[in-house]
């Protein structure tokens, strides 16, 4: 879930010791490309601005099976003792509340 704990790992630091960013890397064809840098360009954003934006708040429609329903299953088992140990709204921890709307908006858009 999100960014991986790296406990007992030496954390990576550039010159100025600041913590390196992850990157994401994938292929579109020269049509994609295309399409999706007009849209960067015409939302006055930078790239890493507007692509973090569209992959966290993008409606993504997903094809529900078996592997989909067991890794779900398995989120929530790490999830449920959190939620038992609430006790008042105080409690409540915001990263498991983005996990609970990440797989209510996954499993709400299942075909």
């Amino acid at each position: 879930m999100g960014y991986e704990n790296t406990f007992g790992k030496k954390p990576r630091h550039n010159n100025e010791n600041r913590g390196k960013y992850i990157t994401v890397a994938f292929h579109i064809s020269p049509e994609e490309h295309e399409q999706l840098y007009k849209r960067i360009r015409l939302s006055g954003k930078r790239v890493r601005d507007y692509m973090t934006q569209a992959g966290i708040t993008s409606k993504v429609v997903v094809l529900g099976n078996e592997n989909m329903r067991k890794r779900i299953e398995d989120m929530l088992k790490d999830i449920v003792p959190q939620l038992k140990k609430w006790e008042t709204a105080d409690d409540i921890d915001p990263v498991v509340i983005n996990d609970l709307r990440m797989i209510f908006e996954i499993t709400e858009t299942w075909e």
